[in-house]
């Protein structure tokens, strides 16, 4: 009998955004292209990847990338207690110079709850969120 590490992937894609449970349990996320967030986009995110881990907190890797605006009632939701609960620590993607801003500006503004890191090198991202906590 064979025994060994199953490699299953699970996505779930809404009309902005792909989330996908990757077999090594971090949740990536990744934003298509001109995303707005809203409020309703920050609350679906969140009731979303709930259902994609059971509602057990995993670390995230966030593409910001092709995000293009963030409401500030988005930004409110990803930084309270509601979003914390779905995830252990977060790395957020900015490529391009309007995700470092809406990635510092959240930083700087929101105070996320849980450990949040932003990150130009999606592999830099991944090797903090493996980091022992």
């Amino acid at each position: 009998m064979a025994t060994g590490k199953i490699n299953i992937t699970m996505n779930i894609e809404t009309e902005k955004i792909v989330f996908t449970l990757r077999p090594d349990n971090i949740i990536h996320i990744e934003c298509k292209p001109n995303t707005i967030m809203t409020l309703e986009e920050g609350k679906l995110s969140t009731q979303t990847v709930g259902k994609l881990t059971h509602n057990q907190p995993l670390p995230m890797l966030c593409d910001l990338t092709h995000v293009v605006k963030m409401t500030q009632d988005c930004r409110n939701h990803f930084a309270g207690a509601e979003h914390a609960a779905v995830f252990s620590k977060c790395a957020l993607i900015i490529k391009n110079p309007v995700s470092r801003i809406i990635g510092n500006f959240f930083l700087g503004a929101n105070k996320p709850l849980r450990p949040t890191r932003l990150f130009t090198d999606p592999e830099k991202g991944l090797e903090w969120l493996k980091e022992k906590s």
